[in-house]
């Protein structure tokens, strides 16, 4: 998606409200931008004044906004202890040129695109110039006594910049708005609490850290391999990714930065990151040249994730990232646009990408090529777009790619028919006006009429979309194939995925598309969880003015994105994957998402999203991984997944088609529920997600349901109906493991070594697990227990049991579905309540753990056999106590 893309500008909108005061670590050095010594400013009202100042550290800035001239600030600072400073600055990083100068040694530029932490702080919410964020400008030797610091702003956009503030430390710093090194503000609604989590050191006291399922360097035993069905290690170890997608914005970080994401990421389950940005460089007139000081950063990047055992999937082409320009000389080309669907066509489109791929495999950098990196796992040809997918139309193409089109359709015609005129004849009485034997030209109609409503107007259309979806369908799986070719000509040795994108009817359409897909090692889709979400930027952030709806995916399984058809033969991957914001029930997504993809043998699943490790302090993220109710779940239920706790299914049900199905259409449906993609929802109405009188769409939940496209491969359909009971709304595994009640809203899991519940928790009552008892009066939450140690639960000696509630940002406030206010930090967590009866008779200590997982105490017996959850604590660590120490 586009989302990455323009992180940089709507990342976040955080309301902070602020403590101030002297830093508390002691020699801290923190002065706030307003209190220069000396100053050449001239403050704009628009640029300096239409922000929230609430926003600001000292609710106010140093600022400059003048075509005339650059401007200058200075300040004094009185170093008590001499030694290595880490040097941050909160400045305006959009656009912007900022350098600075310590005791007017010389000029140094600062680069402000590395900002994290970054904040919209305009009145009117606007994602223009008024922003603020974090720099680590680097390291400073200092001595005792008085320096000073000056920073000049120059920009090419009337030398715009601001300074909100400054810090110079000697500890860790993790920025989060305002707050100065180790202040917290504790602020929290009544029934919630604070979640302001310390930096983590990463050290071997914490009693939740799943660094130990990763490898100790990724890709350490060569490349990640396929064996047809599911990925191998290169030691032939199977393996399941549990993954997050990050943009460039973490190219531009500083060291610090990039490392401690890693770490975090590992810490908590993470083995893949999808590096979702664009490389080719468009600032000029080479169409061909990509980015090289990104190629370099994305080297770097993808070395820090190897080193704690985390693979790389790259995305670097996506049409909404680029529009078209006349110097790349695409003859009639929509100028302007973004190029739908030219790759699979267009010679000189097709030119332009496989240039960018085999410069982005083959330059070197420190010696080493990206085509030679075992660390990476995967590499994306396309994001998001399809021959089959609304944006294929005639105004997108423009008028010389709809003519080259057009023209490669009545060869394939003349080829299947003997000549155009016999194609014709075959469609009758279908016309249009630019069939034109004579010139070798007939028309490629747009998306819409490929769809069953658009085919319906008289057997003639069927008949002439059939040929049309089957030259769409041959076009683009040969651009997968050749470029996939093409990749292993320069030397790729990752996996390579086709594309990851919906049709404009999956009725129809869905197999066709998955079809193209098996030209390349991966099966890979996209889907995302939401519900009403509607006003300005409503596709892409949340901002006070809009309306919207709770939702709960347990109550409605047909609408949930995670019931995959999958292909035989392939892996599968869901590279995109999230439930959208706002929402207060989102504390089922990591577990229902880990609990079914391990049911029906999906291969991973990659969250949406993050810029690096911070935790977010946004009130206006549509996809803010980096929070309590998302990667805070992510341990439990990364472990359940990528352990294989979860038995997988055998096919409950197996669909076989031909390439002859495929070119006539017939069993070429999907039905894998609503994927709620901004990109989606907008789109004009269909009837896609229909239910076939032959199958059950809560099959997948059953079960394993694929398709094959083997000429070997026999139907099989087992009879469900014992599982799927409608009038009580029950859904069984044919594990037995899983129990989904979507009347209730509620689903358990019960396996050895993993027992849980989540959703309504209040209304489910007591639940009888195999080894424990779950009772909860939380409206809707997770309660997740589960072994630590690998051994059952019934003799597991450290047990890991994780709760959670519900999120929001302090003071965010909704009046009959209409946003009032996004809110500020911190964010809250309502009170988790809950009991746990363990039914076996074994003594246990109880450990408190932090949001990072250390010991908050020294662990306390549990007497008798119920544990009582702590109110405000994610994570309780149990260890058994041996027999005679108790």
């Amino acid at each position: 998606m586009f989302r990455l893309a323009i992180f940089s500008i709507v990342l976040s909108s955080a309301l902070c409200l602020v403590q101030f005061g002297s830093p508390v670590v002691a020699d801290d050095i923190w002065i706030e931008g307003e209190n220069s010594q000396t100053q050449q400013l001239k403050p704009h009202s628009w640029y300096s004044d239409a922000v929230k100042k609430d926003l600001l550290s000292g609710k106010n800035w140093a600022s400059h906004f003048d075509a005339s001239g650059i401007g200058t600030v200075g300040y004094e600072i009185d170093v008590t202890e001499p030694g290595d400073y880490s040097f941050w600055v909160r400045t305006n990083p959009i656009a912007s040129r900022l350098s600075y100068q310590i005791n007017q040694s010389g000029w140094n530029a600062i680069d402000t695109h590395s900002a994290v932490d970054v904040v919209n702080i305009a009145n009117d919410g606007k994602p223009d110039l008024r922003f603020v964020g974090w720099v680590r400008v680097g390291s400073l030797k200092l001595l005792a006594g008085k320096s000073t610091i000056e920073f000049r702003m120059e920009s090419n956009n009337n030398h715009h910049g601001g300074i909100d503030c400054f810090l110079l430390t000697q500890s860790e710093f993790e920025p989060s708005g305002t707050l100065q090194p180790g202040q917290k503000l504790g602020l929290a609604e009544s029934g919630w609490w604070a979640f302001e989590p310390d930096p983590d050191p990463f050290d071997s006291n914490a009693l939740v850290d799943l660094r130990f399922l990763n490898e100790k360097s990724a890709g350490q035993d060569g490349f990640i391999k396929s064996n047809g069905e599911q990925f191998l290690l290169g030691s032939g170890a199977p393996v399941r990714f549990w993954g997050i997608n990050t943009g460039h914005e973490l190219l531009k970080a500083d060291d610090a930065t990039i490392r401690m994401t890693a770490r975090r990421w590992a810490k908590f389950g993470i083995n893949l990151v999808r590096i979702h940005g664009a490389l080719f460089d468009r600032t000029g007139d080479d169409a061909s040249r990509i980015d090289r000081d990104k190629l370099k950063r994305l080297h770097h990047v993808v070395n820090a994730f190897k080193r704690e055992g985390i693979y790389s999937h790259i995305s670097f082409y996506f049409p909404l990232w680029m529009k078209l320009k006349p110097s790349d000389q695409i003859n009639g080309s929509a100028i302007g646009k973004h190029p739908f669907a030219l790759p699979y066509f267009e010679p000189k489109m097709q030119s332009m990408t496989r240039e960018w791929v085999t410069q982005i495999l083959s330059t070197p950098v420190d010696g080493r090529r990206l085509s030679d990196e075992p660390a990476i796992a995967c590499i994306e040809i396309i994001n998001e777009d399809s021959l089959f997918f609304w944006t294929f139309s005639a105004e997108n193409l423009g008028p010389g790619p709809l003519k080259t089109l057009e023209t490669q359709f009545a060869k394939y015609l003349n080829t299947k028919y003997g000549s155009i005129e016999s194609a014709l004849k075959v469609w009758r009485p279908e016309t249009h006006p630019r069939d034109n034997a004579a010139q070798g030209r007939v028309a490629v109609l747009d998306a819409w009429n490929m769809t069953r409503e658009g085919m319906r107007s008289s057997d003639g259309k069927r008949r002439r979309m059939t040929d049309q979806i089957a030259f769409l369908a041959t076009l683009q799986r040969d651009y997968y194939a050749a470029t996939a070719k093409h990749m292993r000509d320069v030397g790729c040795k990752s996996l390579m995925s086709a594309s990851n994108w919906t049709t404009a009817d999956n009725a129809v359409l869905g197999g066709i598309e998955r079809w193209t897909y098996m030209a390349t090692d991966v099966v890979d889709k996209h889907g995302y969880f939401g519900a009403r979400h509607e006003g300005d930027a409503s596709g892409y952030s949340v901002r006070e003015g809009q309306r919207y709806e709770d939702a709960s995916a347990l109550l409605n399984p047909e609408n949930v994105p995670i019931s995959y058809w999958q292909t035989a033969g392939r892996p599968h991957l869901h590279s995109e994957i999230a439930w959208n914001k706002p929402n207060r029930f989102i504390a089922d997504g990591n577990l229902l998402t880990a609990s079914y993809a391990a049911l029906q043998g999906v291969d991973g699943y990659v969250w949406f999203a993050a810029a690096d490790g911070k935790w977010e302090n946004t009130g206006n993220g549509k996809w803010t991984w980096m929070m309590p109710g998302e990667i805070g779940q992510s341990p439990a239920a990364a472990l359940q997944y990528r352990r294989g706790d979860v038995a997988q299914s055998a096919p409950v049900r197996r669909l076989v088609s031909n390439d002859d199905d495929v070119m006539s259409l017939r069993g070429t449906h999907i039905i894998e529920g609503r994927n709620a993609d901004f990109r989606t929802s907008d789109q004009p109405a269909s009837d896609s997600q229909a239910t076939l009188q032959s199958f059950d769409p809560l099959t997948p939940f059953v079960g394993r349901v694929e398709r094959s496209f083997s000429p070997n491969a026999q139907p099989a359909e087992l009879d469900i109906s014992r599982f799927i009971d409608r009038e009580s709304g029950l859904i069984k595994s044919i594990t037995g493991e899983l129990n989904w009640n979507y009347h209730d809203g509620w689903l358990t899991v019960n396996t050895p070594c993993s027992q849980a519940v989540t959703g309504f928790l209040s209304k489910a009552g007591s639940i009888e697990l195999a080894d424990i008892q779950i009772e909860s009066e939380m409206q809707y939450g997770t309660i997740h227990v589960i072994s630590l140690d690998g051994t059952p639960l019934s003799q597991s000696r450290r047990i890991l049991i994780q709760a959670f509630s519900e999120e929001k940002m302090y003071g965010f406030q909704s009046t009959s579905g209409t946003i009032q206010n996004t809110g500020s930090l911190p964010i809250n967590v309502r009170q988790i309540d809950g009991r746990v009866r363990f039914k076996g008779n074994r003594p246990y200590t109880v450990h408190l753990t932090d949001a990072n997982g250390y010991p908050v105490d020294k662990g306390t017996t549990l007497r008798g056999d119920t544990l009582e959850l702590n109110s405000s604590s994610m994570y309780t660590v149990l260890k058994t106590v041996d027999v005679g120490q108790e």
